[in-house]
């Protein structure tokens, strides 16, 4: 039956679409309008209205893509490198333009929204309904402008802010950017104030709530705090303790629960109602599909794993492959070596059964590095839904439990107030899910098993070009990086906010730019090159020693 109200949601969304293209576009010059169709004038009637006219805000959440659109949170997304972050490499070598463009479709969609939250705050206050009910959407309006300035800020720095519903010749619509430090203060002033309007409805995880818009406050403060201290060269302090306290609200509501399993958060056809997801998007059969499974398991050639992203998986003992004195760690000139002792999140992932490339496809695929992806393979799931793009039906996750636990993590460890308790409150109940050893710490040190972990990456000099950070901090960044492998604009979010943007640099980090190793090929007449080595080469014919040029 849920399924059922949640699909006639949807259809709704989709019919009163007419309504907020008329609210947001053209009631400035609307005379009379026949008497069947909602305006802006006859429209602010009833809390069914108001409800149904908030549904058109989750739109702006992308997950898995619309249909067969890979404008998406996952595996998806291409960097000017033509990476899609340092974790996967893009299945073919894109060059992208190095002029600014004149117009951007984010920034055109992102302001008809906000333009539509201002509407919606104005118009609800005098909307004849329950108070409680109508401090509820104000709420979920102030979040999703919230959400709104924040991508603009993170994408673009300064932007123009307005918290008032302009007319379209209002000379504001056209007002300088403010600066980025200012948009931010007001995304944390509108969650602060949504927070305690917002309900705690009972909505399987559907709708926002107010949870929703502490998990979103939880990342919003790490990303400021961070970003101020690293890019900024500033104190962001003040910003992680709120980091901290909101995430600390989500953790203490007993009703959020990790599940067993890693690999369901991103293979399940269903997640409504699942205890770690706060906020997920469904795919409904008939209403609405998209390709994530399709692309990863057709003759399309997959995005593929870098071999920077690939060492960064630890043993089981939660030491890095590089520490020495590692003897779990077997070495890679083989796949079973390779895999062997490995945090099992790799191996979900990622087949550990053969490699997969253009001479040698496994079982019908081929990935541009040789690593192929099986994290969205579901076995209920047959036929189109797997193979037809745009017919797929996984469910995403927007927000997790797993994210603000190590939202906490990191905003204690950048605090510089971490202790094992707060590990134990968060990463540590991650890293247990996982299957791989517990973190421990001095408050800057970081030790697993009682050995103090050492990793020669972490001062390598590839690090130093961002700045060297603590132990701690750096194996709460790893954890994050494997936790979320594939949520590709979670990582590069996370790249621009510690300031790591040389981990995408060919020159600087030549590892981004390899894939698997693949001893077998070494000196063999192959389609698939790999250096001498043998780690593959995705892109050979466009790279020059490894160094790809454009």
């Amino acid at each position: 039956m849920r399924k059922l109200i949640i699909n006639s949601k949807i259809k709704l969304s989709v019919a009163l679409l007419t309504f907020a293209s008329l609210a947001v576009s053209c009631s400035d010059f609307l005379d009379t309008p026949p008497e069947d169709v909602f305006t802006d004038d006859n429209f602010w009637t009833s809390e069914n209205n108001v409800k149904t006219y908030s549904w058109l805000n989750y739109n702006t959440f992308n997950g898995y893509g619309n249909n067969a659109g890979t404008t998406a949170d996952f595996y998806f997304h291409a960097t000017a490198t033509g990476l899609i972050d340092d974790n996967l490499a893009m299945n073919v070598f894109t060059n992208f333009p190095t002029a600014t463009n004149a117009t951007n479709a984010n920034w055109n969609e992102y302001y008809t929204l906000i333009r539509r939250c201002n509407l919606m705050l104005e118009r609800v206050p005098n909307v004849p309904m329950d108070q409680v009910k109508k401090n509820h959407y104000i709420g979920v309006a102030k979040f999703f402008r919230a959400n709104t300035y924040f991508r603009l800020a993170q994408q673009f720095g300064d932007v123009p802010y307005t918290d008032k519903y302009l007319a379209q010749n209002d000379p504001n619509v056209y007002k300088p950017a403010s600066s980025r430090a200012e948009v931010m203060d007001n995304v944390i002033k509108d969650l602060e104030e949504a927070i305690p309007m917002l309900l705690n409805v009972d909505d399987s995880n559907i709708t926002v709530n107010k949870y929703t818009a502490y998990a979103l406050l939880s990342k919003v403060c790490l990303t400021e705090g961070t970003y101020r201290k690293y890019n900024l060269g500033q104190n962001g302090n003040a910003y992680l303790q709120k980091a901290k306290d909101a995430s600390l609200a989500v953790m203490n509501n007993n009703s959020y629960k990790l599940n067993a399993d890693w690999k369901a958060l991103y293979n399940s056809l269903e997640l409504l109602g699942n205890t770690e997801v706060i906020l997920t998007k469904r795919y409904i059969k008939g209403v609405l599909g998209n390709g994530i499974q399709a692309y990863t398991n057709t003759s399309t050639v997959q995005n593929g794993l870098t071999k920077f992203a690939a060492e960064s998986y630890v043993t089981t003992n939660g030491l890095p492959i590089k520490q020495a004195g590692n003897a779990q760690y077997l070495g890679d000139a083989t796949i079973a070596n390779t895999f062997a002792n490995r945090d099992p999140r790799f191996a979900k992932a990622f087949s550990n059964a053969d490699y997969a490339y253009s001479d040698k496809p496994f079982n019908g695929l081929t990935s541009i590095t040789g690593y192929v992806i099986q994290l969205y393979n579901n076995p209920a799931a047959t036929g189109t839904e797997v193979t037809t793009i745009g017919q797929n039906q996984i469910d995403a996750p927007i927000f997790t439990l797993s994210e603000v636990y190590l939202n906490y993590a990191e905003a204690c460890a950048e605090l510089g107030t971490i202790t094992n308790n707060d590990l134990n409150l968060s990463i540590n109940k991650v890293r247990t899910r996982a299957g791989i050893a517990i973190l421990t710490t001095d408050g800057t040190n970081a030790s697993a098993n009682g050995v103090q972990i050492d990793d020669p990456q972490r001062t390598s000099a590839l690090e130093q070009l961002g700045g060297i950070v603590s132990p701690i901090i750096y194996e709460i960044r790893r954890e994050r990086r494997i936790e979320f492998m594939s949520w590709t604009s979670m990582r590069k979010e996370d790249l621009i906010r510690w300031k790591k943007g040389d981990y995408l640099d060919t020159n600087a980090n030549p590892d981004v730019i390899l894939g698997a190793r693949i001893v077998s090929l070494i000196g063999g007449n192959t389609k698939t090159k790999v250096n001498a080595q043998g780690y593959v080469i995705p892109y050979a014919s466009r790279c020059n020693k490894i160094v790809c040029i454009a």
